[in-house]
């Protein structure tokens, strides 16, 4: 399954972990209009699933900056790719998962310590800060068969 450019596909899927709520799977046009109709499915998803208004700008900012950054760093824009998301609902969190096919980058630690605020100046580097920042989790590691894997979550 592809994304059209400016379009998502999502479904609903079966999760392994029994505690789930809910799970749903995207793909993702590397496109403006598609991240922005990802962005307000899944804020349907976690104010019907009782998420406080706060927590659910936070998880937005924090999911808006993953999946831009999988758009433009992991070359999904550049290779015509599609980026996954994986949405998994459960009682006490939301957990969700990016996967690109872009070179995978190791960061220098999970920590939210290890996400600093770039100085005034900078041109970049302010999304790994809004992650970590946003997220109670944040967890990069490399996909199998090339890529990224971002794993985040937030308690509610």
């Amino acid at each position: 399954m592809s994304a059209l450019p400016g379009a998502t596909n999502f479904g609903r899927v079966d999760s392994p972990d029994p505690t789930a709520l809910l799970a749903i799977e995207y793909l993702i046009a590397p496109d403006a209009k598609a991240v922005r109709l990802v962005r307000a499915q899944v804020r349907a998803l976690l104010v019907d699933h009782g998420f406080e208004s706060a927590k659910v700008e936070a998880v937005l900012l924090g999911l808006d900056e993953v999946v831009m950054n999988a758009c433009w760093h992991g070359d999904a824009s550049i290779q015509g790719t599609t980026v996954e998301l994986s949405v998994t609902v459960h009682l006490d969190r939301v957990v969700m998962e990016v996967r690109d096919r872009g070179e995978f980058v190791a960061r220098g630690g999970h920590a939210k310590s290890a996400a600093a605020l770039p100085d005034d100046y900078a041109e970049s580097g302010r999304g790994m800060f809004l992650i970590h920042a946003t997220m109670d989790e944040v967890d990069f590691v490399p996909r199998e068969g090339g890529g990224t894997r971002v794993r985040f979550v937030k308690r509610r």
